[in-house]
């Protein structure tokens, strides 16, 4: 079940970003899924350089600065920062790279 919300919230980023004019993700990655660092790793290590310094940095951002450092070092858009409902009080991340969406509980 906790998936299927997942994948509500995901379609909304999509849609909330090809409404805003930028281009819609052609692709998601979920980076909690076993292997898929890895897998970014070998096929995308600019993403996967990117991926590894927002994962390390973001808990030390306020709130409400997320999205500007994003955008700001490593030109991420579409991000929110949200509680996780499965594992509180971690949070849940869902950032557009180029064309990629990924998701991650950093």
């Amino acid at each position: 079940m906790s998936r299927l919300v997942a994948t509500a919230v995901l379609f909304a980023l999509w849609t909330g970003v090809a409404a805003a004019g930028d281009v819609a993700p052609r692709q998601s990655v979920d980076l909690d899924t076993p292997g898929a660092l890895e897998a970014l790793q070998r096929s995308n290590q600019i993403h996967f350089d990117k991926v590894r310094q927002i994962m390390s940095g973001v808990a030390q951002q306020a709130d409400a600065d997320v999205s500007d450092w994003m955008l700001m070092n490593f030109n991420a858009r579409a991000v929110r920062y949200a509680p996780n409902e499965v594992s509180y009080p971690k949070r849940h991340l869902w950032f557009v790279l180029d064309d990629t969406l990924y998701s991650v509980t950093p």
